[in-house]
């Protein structure tokens, strides 16, 4: 069996070199490039995934990109793009991107690595990083997965209708007598759950309700996202106003729970004096008690759909505008009457 020793004499290059290229590192110059992979086809050294990606320019390899680990959220993405991958003979990456300024260049380390396509999931809607990736998605599979950029911008996307979900879940609790309903905001950096709380804004303009500004409350933004720290906060802001809401809306399902959490604590009975409502349909949500109502996302077969998307393009070697919205879909429990 050849070795990478073997590779690099037949090169005429160092074993250094031979890792650069087997690596991807973009600053080898082509004319070495070509000896060394020349080398890798002739000695046969090479896992066969590489060596195919040699001979066809994929390396069955695609990314799921997510702002963080945490978020049960992404991991149910998980499992949908990875089913689709799976059956198609692709590999997942999962990257943690942690929403930094870095974020180019860990983009940028990925496609040092010849990943065929990308899942990409962000808390944020502008700024460096979605302007590097809008441009690389004419020329490869990227799919984005927000409702504000995949309603902004010509690319493909795939996401739940956060502005239209949570509309409808003002006016149920406005069909339980609700009337004065709250809402917490996620933190300043997290614009992707905006078009949630324009929802919640249009919600009560259609049935004249008032949008009482001490009815809302707006987590903090932190370094490293605590969202049940962040909700329990919530829950003691609105448990300490004079006069309490009767109904509470929350941007997702961890800020919820967090200011479930905290009014019983505080001796307010969920959902007797004050609803809950949260967003996603974590497991978490559920097996708490009392479960939590929520405004769920059909979350692994978003993952499926993105996944599909990208397996077509590279398939058809066509990049094309592809966008699917799904209805996100209320589910009722015991924090809400």
């Amino acid at each position: 069996m050849a070795t990478i020793f073997d590779v690099a004499k037949e090169a005429g290059v160092s074993k250094s070199t031979v890792s650069r290229v087997v690596n991807g590192d973009p600053a080898v110059k082509p004319a070495t490039r070509e000896a060394v992979e020349t080398a890798i086809r002739k000695l046969n050294y090479a896992p066969s995934y590489f060596a195919q990606g040699i001979r066809t320019g994929q390396t069955k390899t695609i990314a799921l990109l997510v702002p963080e680990y945490t978020n049960m959220f992404y991991g149910e993405m998980f499992n949908g793009v990875e089913d689709v991958a799976f059956e198609h003979g692709y590999m997942v990456l999962v990257g943690n991107t942690g929403n930094t300024p870095s974020e180019k260049e860990y983009i940028q380390q990925l496609l040092n690595r010849r990943i065929d396509g990308i899942v990409y999931n962000t808390y944020h809607t502008g700024g460096e990083s979605i302007e590097y990736l809008k441009k690389l998605s004419r020329k490869m599979p990227i799919v984005f997965m927000d409702e504000a950029i995949g309603k902004a911008e010509k690319v493909s996307s795939v996401y739940t209708d956060g502005f239209q979900s949570t509309k409808r879940a003002v006016e149920y609790l406005a069909g339980r007598g609700c009337r004065k309903i709250g809402y917490i905001r996620n933190m300043d950096s997290v614009q992707a759950t905006e078009y949630r709380f324009e929802g919640y804004k249009q919600g009560l303009k259609e049935l004249g309700l008032p949008m009482e500004e001490v009815y809302i409350y707006q987590c903090p933004v932190q370094k490293q996202a605590n969202y049940i720290k962040a909700g329990m906060e919530a829950g003691s802001y609105f448990a300490d106003l004079k006069e309490r809401p009767d109904a509470i809306l929350a941007a997702i399902d961890l800020l919820a729970i967090g200011c479930v959490s905290r009014l019983i604590d505080r001796g307010i009975s969920v959902p007797e004096e004050i609803s809950v409502i949260g967003y996603d349909n974590i497991d978490l949500g559920e097996v708490m008690r009392p479960a939590v109502t929520t405004i769920a996302q059909p979350t692994r077969e978003m993952g499926r759909i993105a996944a599909r998307i990208i397996m077509e393009q590279l398939k058809s070697q066509e990049i094309k505008c592809q966008k699917k919205v799904f209805d996100g879909k209320l589910i009722i429990r015991q924090t809400t009457r």
